[in-house]
């Protein structure tokens, strides 16, 4: 069982992927046929969380890692699984396209994300490649949330239970943008899904622990504390990660990240490490973002998302100076796709979009974001600055899975 590369960067932070892969897949959104998504998921709901005893900031987790424990899985990706065709690399930049940087193409090699031609163009098919990752079950039917990083390129898994039971698994759908996947254990029972916790409002410095399977070694708990909120590490437009404390290493990718509380408030997707293990610098997706993608998937195979068919850039205060700005705040347009959405709503290059409907637009995250959130097909007002004056724009909202077909 190999690990994943290790890469030194100088001054630059290298993002490591956490699955603990033998070779390293092609990115990929292929999603497995199922015809038994509708009505298997509801809204997630789990049952409220166990009650723990609370003595105080030094009592022990015993109680609850035990309370939980049944709802952490590992997730076992073998040599024969059957490999698709891949749909698309994953994009880099605020606008989704790919950038040049020395940053986004050695993530791309840790991540194993092909950079190469257009969003959307056939890929080659990955290599058969042996994994191993963990999940947790989000609702009593089988659904097991992990990272797409751990199941890219197969359609079929194995599943093992913290009682050691190996069951065998669908990967039901995928998002690589958000390197989140979703299983479905093909088997008889009733399965204990976890409690979602609100990662909106964990504060930095709160406790947390993590449940796994770090190297292969199933049912492992590390505990740490929030270090930061809204990391950017360069691994995409929606990157909003919660920087964490606690011991994670490979193999740790897709599990848990669970608050003083026992719920869930992220999933663990990657370390910042020069030497391959753990350095106390992890980077879990917030639950929030998590469970709307998940659930999604579940429901219909994929995700679909706001596009408007432009490239992004910050405004620094060099742009700022030059635009005539009275700040660095907004949303540079730095292209416009012609005849896309933005082309055919008014949105021109230069331009600077400061609000979206009723939200404030800082820099492009705010608005690749706000974008991918919008409603297909709706029209949203947005305050532009253009040459120096305002002017308002209703903006169409496509979908990008019509970009990409």
């Amino acid at each position: 069982m190999a690990f994943p590369r290790r890469l030194t960067v100088r001054p630059l932070i290298a993002a490591v992927a956490l699955g603990t892969t033998a070779l390293a897949g092609v990115a990929g959104g292929a999603i497995a046929a199922d015809q038994d998504r509708a009505g298997i998921v509801g809204q997630f709901v789990a049952p409220g969380p166990a009650a723990v005893a609370q003595a105080g900031v030094h009592s022990s987790l015993s109680d609850m890692v035990e309370a939980v424990g049944t709802s952490v899985v590992q997730i076992q990706v073998k040599p024969d699984a059957r490999v698709q065709q891949m749909a698309g690399p994953m994009p880099f930049g605020r606008g989704g396209a790919g950038n040049d940087s020395e940053i986004a193409d050695r993530l791309g090699e840790l991540f194993g994300f092909d950079r190469g031609g257009p969003l959307g163009a056939p890929q080659r098919q990955a290599p058969p490649r042996s994994a191993l990752g963990s999940g947790f079950i989000v609702d009593a039917s089988g659904l097991v949330i992990t990272n797409n990083h751990v199941v890219e390129g197969a359609d079929r898994v194995t599943v093992q239970m913290s009682d050691g039971r190996e069951l065998p698994g669908r990967v039901l759908g995928r998002d690589p943008k958000i390197d989140i996947a979703v299983i479905r254990i093909d088997a008889k029972g009733t399965f204990k899904p976890i409690t979602w916790g609100d990662s909106d409002h964990i504060r930095v410095g709160d406790s947390v622990f993590a449940v796994g399977s770090p190297f292969g070694l199933g049912n492992t708990v590390t505990s740490g504390i929030v270090s930061a909120r809204g990391r950017e590490i360069g691994a995409g437009p929606y990157d909003d990660f919660l920087q964490v404390d606690a011991a994670i290493n490979s193999g740790n990718s897709g599990g848990p990240l669970f608050d003083g509380s026992g719920r869930v408030v992220g999933v663990n997707t990657a370390i910042f490490s020069p030497s391959g293990g753990n350095v106390g610098i992890g980077f879990a997706i917030p639950a929030k973002m998590a469970r709307q993608v998940a659930l999604e998937i579940a429901r219909d195979g994929h995700v679909s998302r706001g596009r408007i068919g432009v490239s992004l850039q910050d405004v620094t205060p060099d742009i700022a100076n030059a635009l005539g700005l009275d700040g660095t705040k907004g949303a540079l347009i730095a292209a416009v796709e012609q005849s896309g959405p933005a082309a055919r709503s008014g949105l021109q290059r230069g331009d600077v979009i400061r609000r979206f409907g009723s939200t404030k637009i800082d820099d492009g995250r705010d608005l690749a974001r706000a974008v991918a959130d919008a409603a297909i097909g709706s029209s949203v007002p947005v305050r532009v600055i253009r040459d120096g004056r305002q002017v308002a724009l209703n903006l169409y909202i496509s979908s990008d899975q019509a970009a990409q077909s």
